[in-house]
């Protein structure tokens, strides 16, 4: 059973399948439905289909979800008739429909010796069933075309074949509409025996009445079509006879599917007709077609996304280590399904802390490789006992020899001695991060070099800072300083500062809490640019 929403979103229509499995609704770029309203959040709701059940859940959204004008708490079945209230959006479930393939035209434009309308052929197409010409007999195989899923590529040549099938042309073309492109674009031809050329000159009032008006185009005398710009050009190819057809795929025009042959042939009006039928046929296969290969590249890049996810759930720490006399704090909000960010602290053998944040370009499974690559050769070093500086210049190295020149990631290294608060820093073209000292004060430290991986030979210097009782140090990828509002200011670093300076006395998941805060507020309903990252360290006051 088919489950579609239907509605009006900033008045353009709406109608998405709800498709088996989970279906994301909500402003963000990653929602499977996308409602670009302020008033839905990023990730609003989602759509649970399993079998013929849909389930539809409220996940939290700051303006809520209602059925039926009931708000959803929890989850709640759905069926057929039922209306979804997306925080002003409403959507409205329909279940299986037949394919409307209505059509308005009152176009009544006539061309030399025939034309047929589209509209007329649909109006007339359950009315003649008593002739039976060869193309309405084909039609039958052309329905092969529309209910086997293959890529548009894949269709030429079947295509191709029953135009040859229908008319024996000497020559056939299919014409696509491009995007950007005026004209039509010939994406697959067939030309038979001995005819010499593939070349194609084409009329332009001919090709606007097949394309605009959705009308058929026959002829059998160009020279004396006084409309027909191009008809010197199809008289110096000896053109006797040429037939064209829109591409329509009840939705909108397509293209148009031509033939011409330099013999005279009658075509009868029920042919051209039928050959109308035909072209409606393969325009709706086309279609298909492209959304067959769109879903496939979506399943494609989901896969993909779920493989990087599962990359960086077992790569990225779930817990941070205890240490005495410390507390620390992480948290990472990917703006999409797998960021670029990466954190990670570990003890030493010494017992030493060591910590690093990084900040990856990229996002997707390219992304999750490089933050797997990075962590795995940054904790061998860390377990081998390498100081940081040589460290971070090995690693600059190797990210280099093994990715090409768009990627590399910034990156800042701490070593911590728990006993006395030194901590030696290398920064490696990451945010500087801030040190709040117990009495509110704000420092800068460790500003950076190149980040890791844009040239082989980089050297990297460490610098020290050492933390008394009740400092915290804040590391943070440029996901917080360069958060946007509608005005296009940044949130910066002097406000983010601010805000853990104030609650510099609270738990460092209260500080971190209230950090996020003030970043959302601040952003108000603009999209989530970038992936933010958040790790603190703060030495007990006693």
């Amino acid at each position: 059973m088919a489950f579609t929403l239907v509605g009006t979103v900033e008045g353009k229509q709406v109608r998405h399948e709800v498709g088996q499995g989970v279906l994301v609704v909500g402003r963000g770029a990653e929602a499977g439905l996308r409602l670009p309203v302020a008033s839905v959040s990023r990730r609003h709701a989602e759509l649970h289909r399993q079998g013929d059940q849909v389930v539809l859940e409220d996940l939290g959204s700051r303006n809520g979800t209602k059925v039926n004008g009931r708000p959803v708490s929890g989850t709640m079945a759905l069926q057929a008739g039922d209306r979804i209230d997306f925080a002003g959006i409403v959507l409205q479930v329909e279940g299986a429909h037949p394919v409307d393939l209505t059509c308005f035209n009152e176009s009544a434009t006539l061309v030399p010796e025939e034309e047929i309308s589209w509209e007329e052929v649909r109006a007339e197409r359950h009315q003649k069933r008593d002739r039976q010409s060869r193309l309405f007999q084909i039609l039958a195989d052309a329905g092969d075309l529309i209910t086997i899923p293959r890529a548009p590529e894949e269709l030429y040549e079947p295509i191709l074949d029953l135009v040859e099938t229908a008319l024996e042309p000497e020559r056939s073309f299919i014409l696509l509409l491009q995007e950007g492109q005026a004209d039509p674009v010939i994406v697959a031809k067939r030309i038979k025996g001995a005819r010499q050329g593939d070349s194609l000159a084409l009329s332009r009032t001919m090709v606007a009445r097949v394309l605009h008006h959705r009308t058929s185009f026959l002829t059998t005398d160009p020279v004396n079509d006084p409309d027909m710009d191009g008809a010197m050009s199809m008289v110096s190819q000896s053109i006797r006879t040429a037939v064209a057809a829109p591409l329509f795929d009840n939705e909108e025009v397509i293209g148009l599917l031509y033939a011409d042959d330099t013999r005279a042939k009658r075509i009868s009006r029920d042919e051209l007709r039928a050959f109308t039928n035909l072209a409606n046929a393969i325009a709706v296969a086309l279609t298909h077609g492209r959304y067959h290969q769109m879903e496939e590249e979506k399943r494609r890049q989901d896969a993909q996304l779920a493989t990087a996810g599962e990359i960086l759930d077992r790569i990225l720490p779930s817990d941070l280590p205890a240490v005495p006399g410390w507390e620390l704090a992480a948290s990472l909000e990917a703006c999409y399904e797998v960021g670029g960010d990466l954190y990670d602290a570990r003890l030493m053998s010494d017992g030493r802390l060591a910590f690093i944040l990084g900040d990856v370009t990229g996002k997707g499974l390219g992304a999750a490789l490089l933050v797997s690559q990075v962590l795995s050769l940054a904790r061998f070093m860390i377990g081998e006992g390498w100081a940081p500086g040589p460290l971070m210049t090995r690693l600059n190295r190797e990210i280099f020899l093994t990715t090409d020149y768009v990627r590399f990631t910034t990156a800042f290294l701490g070593y911590l001695d728990p006993v006395t608060g030194r901590v030696e820093c290398v920064n490696a073209g990451h945010n500087p991060p801030l040190l709040i000292r117990a009495d509110g004060r704000i420092e800068t430290c460790a500003t950076g070099s190149l980040p890791v991986g844009v040239l082989e030979d980089t050297e990297y210097s460490v610098s020290e800072v050492v933390m008394g009782p009740g400092d915290i140090l804040a590391v943070f990828s440029d996901g917080i300083p360069e958060t946007v509002n509608a005005e296009d200011d940044e949130y910066g670093e002097d406000r983010f500062g601010k805000v853990v300076a104030e609650r510099r006395l609270t738990t460092l998941k209260d500080i971190a809490g209230a950090a996020l805060t003030d970043l959302a507020l601040f952003r108000g309903d603009c999209e989530v640019g970038d992936d933010i990252t958040l790790v603190m360290l703060r030495r007990d006051p006693a």
